[in-house]
């Protein structure tokens, strides 16, 4: 099996890069803190394929062209837009045992455990260029967007009726209590009856109506209705 070369001696030996480029280009990325493939690709120095195929080789890894691959959306609907986004990648197929993705450059550990918890299967990078990539996040995980997640059963809620409030008990009344609540309702009793006698005078109904019997009957039956009102009313009151 041949040694894996490093992406420096392929870029210089395909003539992607000169030597001179190749160290200066090496500067910028170490000063930026990216790959090397990476400033090669900003730099334009050399067509994003080229670039792209030499740094597959220098990590082991196939390279695509996205345009002829057939993605499984099934694949794609089960990774949250924003972790696809956020890591540059495409859930592309299930092959062999695999869940292969679609990126510029290998997944982080992390990210590749939470895809294998997802999936329950291990993923395989494959790589492409960088528009392919960005136009299949654009398809596949356009803005704003949000994974549809799998229906399921709804629960159903079984209402739970409340407690009722049970009340509290009385407490046994003694003899003065009892004595002072008979009186205030006496009392309320007469100033109720006597009010409706006073209502009847004040209205200046004819006094031989007045005097008359059906009159007095009313008048005294309206009497007790009001006064019997007042006084359960007061007994209701002295409890609480």
């Amino acid at each position: 099996m041949p040694e894996q070369r490093k992406l420096e001696t392929i870029l210089t030996a395909n003539k992607l890069v000169s030597e001179e480029q190749l160290k200066q280009i090496a500067n910028y990325a170490h000063a930026v803190g990216i790959d090397l493939h990476e400033a090669v690709l900003q730099k334009k120095i050399a067509p994003p394929e080229a670039v792209m195929m030499a740094y597959a080789e220098s990590v082991g890894l196939p390279f695509i062209h996205l345009a002829d691959v057939t993605v499984d959306e099934s694949v794609v609907v089960q990774v949250e837009p924003m972790t696809a986004r956020q890591n540059s990648f495409v859930p592309i197929s299930i092959d062999q045992g695999y869940v292969l993705l679609a990126t510029t450059k290998p997944v982080i550990p992390d990210v590749a455990d939470e895809l294998r918890m997802i999936f329950d299967l291990p993923v395989r990078c494959v790589l492409c260029t960088p528009a392919e990539l960005n136009d299949a996040l654009t398809q596949y995980y356009p803005r704003g967007a949000v994974r549809v997640a799998k229906a399921e059963p709804e629960k159903v809620q079984v209402p739970v009726p409340k407690p009722k409030k049970r009340s509290k008990p009385t407490e046994p009344i003694n003899d003065e209590e009892m004595k002072s609540r008979i009186k205030m309702m006496v009392v309320a009793f007469n100033f109720s009856f006597a009010f409706v006698f006073f209502l009847v005078y004040s209205l200046q109904i004819p006094r031989a109506v007045y005097n008359s019997d059906h009159c007095i009957y009313l008048v005294v039956l309206l009497g007790c209705t009001l006064g019997g009102l007042a006084a359960s009313a007061t007994w209701k009151i002295l409890s609480r």
